[in-house]
């Protein structure tokens, strides 16, 4: 969020990855089991602005626009690659989600673990490094 704060006029796409068998989250929302079609691309500012959500997090912190892209595993490419068009004008986007990992070659992609360490994965190789915020 503090990033994205710095990135004026970059957008977000959050998104979500319908697992079969036991839910990843330990939210354990039942999200995955409403997921239908391959993909869905939700932009209702509605769902988009909820409190607490991802959505209204990246929102908040700065993002001029958000997607929620919410797919089955043999959606997510052809979905990822709609939720893209939608930012052509765009200056950059922050997704998160790590499922697109398979499909997209980011400049920058940035592990961020509670503890406050993260990882920053370069084309060349994996750098490790630790933060400390005050």
């Amino acid at each position: 969020e503090r990033l994205l704060n710095n990135l004026h006029g970059w957008s977000a796409i959050k998104v979500t990855v319908k697992r079969d068998g036991v839910c990843l989250s330990a939210k354990n929302c039942g999200l995955c089991r409403k997921i239908k079609k391959p993909f869905d691309i939700i932009k209702d500012k509605s769902i988009i602005n909820q409190p607490g959500k991802d959505t209204a997090r990246l929102k908040i912190a700065g993002a001029k626009e958000v997607i929620w892209l919410k797919a089955k595993p043999q959606g997510l490419k052809s979905g990822l690659k709609k939720a893209l068009a939608e930012f052509s004008k765009c200056p950059g986007i922050v997704i998160e989600g790590t499922s697109v990992l398979k499909y997209l070659k980011p400049d920058l992609n940035i592990h961020v673990y509670s503890s406050g360490n993260y990882t920053v994965v370069h084309p060349w190789g994996v750098q490790r490094v630790e933060t400390h915020y005050c």
